[in-house]
């Protein structure tokens, strides 16, 4: 049954137990509150990102409801003990915290099939509200997307039209449906089925949570994405499903693409290693030296035989666990190898930086590692990613960060995504990623693992200079133990085409 057929009608019957805040326990009914107004929150379950919010703006406005002669019932499919240990718990520590209103539980979900409201396939109820007349008529019904909020005031002057018989007001607004997720993911709140355990970094697409997948009982990473993004949500997801078909030892797996809760995610694998890029402050053997390259070397062509490039390859997107296995991340937005429009460069990219213990999709310079060490010094660094602009002139091209960039004169530019000191020479003019792009990439790579130093300089001028040189390859490729500077040589060919494939160059190493 839809919850809207339902208006006009008598309301379905239903026998509850409920709990409040104090702690009593009771059965209510329908009949219960015939002679008063009784509005009816289905809310999909306790400890979920989105319902504290709502219910709590509902509870501060409970005596706006009484002067209406009307009371509030929550209700879920969690039990009654849930809903205790929800109330019990402050919301500083992902639970709801005491409210004015009860919480009535509804194990079976038959109450949530009987108002329409109920998502079989979740076994979870959507985000239903019912206002029911003093007679027991189910007077106004509505029955939410997750991803739309439930706003109190509309919820009051609906009420008052019911009331007086009258119409809402002109000024009816509607609910606000943003969303602050760096508020509200905190530790013991679901995301769906994803209990958030902590926080392990912040992008531009979104924030990295460690969370347990409680329906399969395993440790997992999520990516929760913006709703703000700007690039669209359906392209990011669309690029991440192409990733989830990636199956290989020396990439982070993609596990689900999912939207729970009105928010798009990715839940991946959590690894338990360091990022690369602190191994190589540290100093690395030659033996670990040439396993790491093999290893990140195997994961790049399982992807390029996808058809998938990765685009950001750089050491702060790489973690390497405890016996030496090299994982790349962030192929969960990675792109397909397909001619990118304007539109689609356009869009910015996270900087990722790397954490021990941790998997970092995505991150900014505002990461901090767990231990109480910044994760990567990236304030005003060229070496994180970002969007940039390459202006062309009749002189020569320049390039120039556009974080807060409002040009609109967009037809003589074109702006990048990805990270300057990781770019191949063909990326930094703003063309489009291919998987000769991470070949440059690895080469890159290969070289800080084998030197320890950065192959290219610090400023965005300075490496455009130097990847447009004829001379770069030659330069770089002597600092090198002599039996891989050939094929170090080759890696950086300014041409794409002379390049050899990722696959080639595994063979020969």
């Amino acid at each position: 049954m839809n919850g809207t057929s339902l208006i006009g009608q008598p309301a379905p019957e239903f026998e509850l137990p409920c709990i409040t805040s104090s702690g009593r326990l009771y059965t209510t009914t329908i009949a219960r509150f015939r002679g008063k107004w009784l509005t009816l929150i289905f809310y999909p379950q306790d400890f979920s990102l989105i319902c504290p919010t709502e219910l709590t703006a509902f509870s501060a406005r409970l005596p706006e409801f009484q002067q209406r002669e009307c009371e509030l019932l929550g209700i879920s499919s969690d039990s009654i003990d849930r809903h205790r240990d929800w109330l019990a718990t402050p919301p500083s520590e992902g639970g709801l915290g005491p409210i004015q209103f009860p919480l009535g539980a509804d194990e079976r979900g038959s109450v949530a099939q009987a108002y329409g409201t109920w998502q079989r396939e979740k076994g979870l109820s959507a985000r239903g509200l019912f206002i029911v007349s003093p007679n027991g008529v189910v007077e106004y019904g509505v029955v939410h997307n997750l991803s739309v909020g439930r706003s109190v005031d509309e919820v009051l002057r609906v009420l008052d039209a019911l009331r007086s018989g009258g119409l809402c007001p002109v000024s009816w607004t509607k609910a606000d449906g943003t969303i602050d997720v760096e508020e509200l993911l905190q530790p013991g709140r679901l995301i769906g089925h994803y209990r958030v355990a902590e926080t392990l970094g912040k992008g531009n697409f979104g924030t990295v949570v460690a969370a347990h997948d409680e329906r399969l009982d395993r440790e997992v990473a999520v990516k929760v994405l913006r709703t703000n993004a700007l690039e669209s949500r359906a392209n990011l997801l669309d690029e991440a499903r192409a990733a989830a078909k990636l199956q290989h030892p020396n990439i982070c797996t993609v596990f689900a693409i999912e939207e729970e809760d009105g928010l798009p995610l990715i839940a991946m694998e959590r690894i338990d290693g360091r990022c690369l890029s602190h191994l190589i402050d540290e100093g690395l053997t030659t033996l670990q030296q040439n396993s790491i390259a093999r290893g990140i070397a195997a994961g790049l062509t399982a992807a390029h035989a996808q058809s998938i490039t990765h685009g950001d390859l750089k050491p702060a997107n790489i973690l390497v666990k405890e016996d030496g296995t090299p994982k790349i991340l962030d192929f969960g937005l990675a792109r397909g190898n397909r001619a990118q429009s304007e539109k689609s460069r356009r869009q910015p990219s996270d900087a990722s930086a790397g954490v021990k213990n941790v998997v970092m999709p995505a991150a900014d310079p505002h990461v901090v590692d767990p231990h109480g060490a910044s994760a990567m010094s990236l304030d005003n660094d060229d070496s994180s990613g970002g969007q940039f602009a390459v202006t062309t002139s009749l002189d020569r091209p320049t390039l120039s960060d556009t974080s807060d960039d409002t040009h609109s004169d967009v037809s003589r530019r074109s702006v990048i995504r990805g990270t300057p000191l990781y770019m191949s020479p063909e990326q930094i003019r703003g063309e489009p990623t291919t998987p000769a792009s991470d070949v440059f990439s690895f080469g890159l790579v290969w070289y800080e693992l084998m030197t320890g130093d950065r192959a290219l300089p610090n400023s965005l001028a300075e490496i455009y200079n130097a990847l447009q040189s004829d001379e770069f390859a030659d330069e770089i490729s002597v600092h090198v133990p002599s039996e891989w500077q050939s094929r170090l040589h080759t890696l950086l060919a300014k041409d794409p085409r002379e390049r050899p494939t990722i696959q080639q160059f595994l063979a020969q190493i």
